[in-house]
């Protein structure tokens, strides 16, 4: 085996690689350093804190209770009870690496599959994760009902790498996950999924049919607190499209709510009886103008959270409704500053008809 061969092989039996194989669990990461639980003393009696080590940069375990140590091959073989050889030989075989370098495609980033595929695979993928406490008592402070809550499908989202690994491993003995956005393979041609401090939010069509998920962040990144649950530019990804959710939009509808924030949607879906449009990051309202095409709409609530408008709520409006506004529909801006406030006397599904030119 050559330099490049043998460089190859130690990237495809890294010791992350290693530890997802045997099951090990990950339970926190510093730096290069990972912290687990070690395969062959388990927890630390006392104290009940991982004691196995697992070092990416030079590819070696060290447990500092019962003292076990060593590479990432040798892990592997001493919990299989097999020889070194043997050990390297089984996990080419399962990283699916061709010691003839063999050349294997792999698209960048699928084409979107169809929305019956996308359903069962994303309920099947949420029937894997519960909803931790913390988010439960959350999606209850907005006043979203017990049974809303399990009917939505919110599912906290995992932070455990090899947890991540072992669901997609699952998933993906049973359904081809290209064209999934959200999955991808790594470098070892495994499938996984990016953890985020969050929970998703499944996003439905009228027929009741997951289109996406999108993923409601405990704290704001970059001014934003909604993000789409996808996977471009990742080996085998694939991009979330900017999907809508509609509800009670009839052809002989005349007048709609409008708004950019899914739980928000879901809220107001569940509490008022009007045609409804909910989105999240678009770049225009061309998708939504195709929508409205379909109806007798002319008026258009447009309901927006204030702390997320800020300063920018022309540049938001505009953006929005620049496809809208010359077609002379009567849209009128209400503001809240929290979910909750759409149960208050000054939010109103009432319409203000200001004609816009």
């Amino acid at each position: 085996m050559n330099v490049l061969d043998f460089e190859a092989v130690q990237e495809h039996t890294n010791i992350l690689n290693v530890a997802y194989h045997l099951c090990i669990e990950i339970v926190k990461q510093r730096g290069n350093e990972y912290e687990a639980i070690c395969p062959f003393c388990g927890y630390n009696k006392l104290s009940k804190t991982p004691t196995l080590s697992l070092n990416l940069q030079n590819n070696k375990y060290c447990c500092s209770r019962c003292g076990a140590g060593g590479y990432s091959t040798g892990l592997y073989a001493k919990v299989k009870e097999i020889s070194n050889g043997q050990a390297l030989k089984e996990l080419l075989e399962r990283e699916c690496y061709s010691m003839d370098k063999t050349n294997l495609e792999i698209t960048p980033t699928n084409t979107i599959e169809d929305i019956e595929i996308r359903d069962a695979i994303y309920r099947a993928f949420l029937g894997m994760l519960k909803l931790e406490i913390r988010h439960k008592q959350y999606l209850r402070n907005l006043g979203f009902h017990e049974s809303s809550i399990e009917y939505g499908l919110y599912r906290s989202i995992p932070k455990n790498y090899i947890k991540r690994r072992l669901i997609c491993k699952t998933l993906s003995r049973k359904y081809n996950l290209c064209g999934i956005p959200g999955f991808f393979q790594e470098a070892d041609f495994k499938w996984c999924f990016n953890s985020f401090e969050g929970f998703f939010v499944p996003v439905f069509d009228k027929n009741g049919l997951i289109q996406g998920l999108s993923i409601h962040l405990d704290k704001p990144f970059n001014n934003n607190q909604d993000i789409w649950f996808s996977s471009n530019n990742k080996i085998n990804g694939t991009k979330a499209k900017s999907f809508l959710m509609t509800s009670k939009l009839e052809e002989d509808s005349n007048s709609v709510i409008i708004t950019d924030n899914f739980i928000l949607g879901n809220l107001i879906r569940e509490n008022f009886d009007t045609p409804l449009i909910t989105f999240q990051n678009i770049s225009n309202s061309y998708i939504i103008l195709r929508e409205l095409e379909k109806t007798n709409i002319k008026n258009i609530t447009f309901v927006i959270r204030l702390k997320q408008a800020n300063e920018n709520l022309d540049y938001i409006i505009n953006r929005i409704f620049r496809n809208l506004i010359p077609l002379n529909y009567n849209i009128d801006i209400k503001y809240i500053d929290e979910f909750k406030d759409i149960f208050e006397e000054k939010f109103s599904v009432n319409y203000t008809l200001n004609k816009v030119a």
